[in-house]
């Protein structure tokens, strides 16, 4: 048997992890720290309304959930991620397989979680595009 024979090619399969939480403000911090750290490509939030039982009493709220997309040799410590930034005593958090996903898509998620270029945001972006263009009319003058 080869070496390449033996890597667990499954471990880039995208998978999702879901999960709710009692605010937009929660989710947004959950999301992007979940991003930041590389432990996914997306986190997508949005306003649910949830039945559930709680101690015995029936629960009628307004929640979000996130969907996480990521691959599934990064969704344990996704995961446990989740579970040291949720402030729930008991997160639902999920993690489901996916049958297909197109390959465009998979090779887009592949290199950008194994880079090790650190995410900036779009402030900074601006910033550096407005440093670069101050650089270039230096240069010209």
């Amino acid at each position: 048997m080869m070496l390449f024979d033996k890597i667990d090619r499954s471990l880039k399969d995208t998978v999702f992890v879901y999960t709710t939480c009692s605010g937009v403000n929660e989710a947004r911090a959950i999301s992007l720290s979940a991003v930041e750290e590389k432990l996914v490509i997306s986190a997508d939030y949005w306003l649910i309304n949830s039945i559930y039982p709680w101690k015995g009493v029936i629960q009628e709220i307004d929640q979000y959930i996130i969907m996480f997309s990521t691959q599934k040799g990064l969704s344990n410590e996704l995961i446990k991620h989740i579970e040291a930034k949720h402030p729930y005593d008991i997160p639902m958090i999920v993690r489901t397989d996916t049958s297909m996903v197109n390959q465009p898509y998979a090779f887009w998620v592949d290199n950008t979680l194994s880079s090790s270029e650190k995410y900036i945001t779009r402030e900074e972006e601006k910033k550096r595009k407005a440093k670069n263009k101050e650089f270039h009319l230096e240069k010209l003058t």
